[in-house]
């Protein structure tokens, strides 16, 4: 009956970290122009998000002063570092350890209402391209791994008929 139990926690946890993204990021920058602004009592955010399979970020936040539409275009570099574990090394670190860089980008055009609008939800979603993992082949029986994903040059842009905004974020390491 213990070993049910254990494996039934086990089997929790690893559902629970499976795809639940980081805590969100703050901005180091923010750059305004126009009367296009965060609203008060907002902020905007990126977050990660990694699966067994593929790693992402998502954009949230909420702007005052736009137009009848704004865009928010989220983008970075995806820096991927794999390797190959042989079946008897016991989860040892891999070898032969390779380092991809990759840009992704993702936006999304929303309508706002009186010059406001909230994106990061449905159906204002703002998200980067999945960058596919672990995209290598090893030799023999090794099996490919990721050992880290690290998003570099993290930008947050807002452009409407009436500004734009700029935010620059730390690296992210989901």
């Amino acid at each position: 009956m213990r070993k049910i139990g254990i494996i039934a926690v086990l089997s929790l946890l690893v559902t629970a970290f499976a795809a639940v993204p980081a805590l969100a990021g703050a901005p180091t920058s923010v750059t305004q122009t126009g009367g296009l602004h965060v609203c008060q009592g907002s902020a905007l955010d990126v977050s990660p998000v990694k699966t067994d399979t593929s790693a992402f970020l998502t954009a949230s936040g909420e702007v005052c002063g736009a137009g009848p539409t704004a865009t928010a275009t989220l983008s970075a570099d995806a820096e991927v570092v794999t390797g190959c574990i042989n079946p008897g090394s016991k989860d040892q670190q891999p070898k032969g350890l390779q380092r991809t860089t990759t840009p992704t980008v993702g936006s999304g055009t929303f309508d706002t209402r009186a010059g406001r609008a909230a994106f990061g939800v449905a159906p204002n979603l703002v998200q980067t391209t999945p960058i596919a993992l672990p995209g290598r082949t090893c030799p023999g029986q090794q099996t490919p791994t990721t050992v880290s994903v690290t998003f570099t040059n993290v930008v947050l842009t807002i452009t409407s008929q009436t500004g734009s905004i700029t935010a620059n974020f730390d690296p992210i390491d989901p």
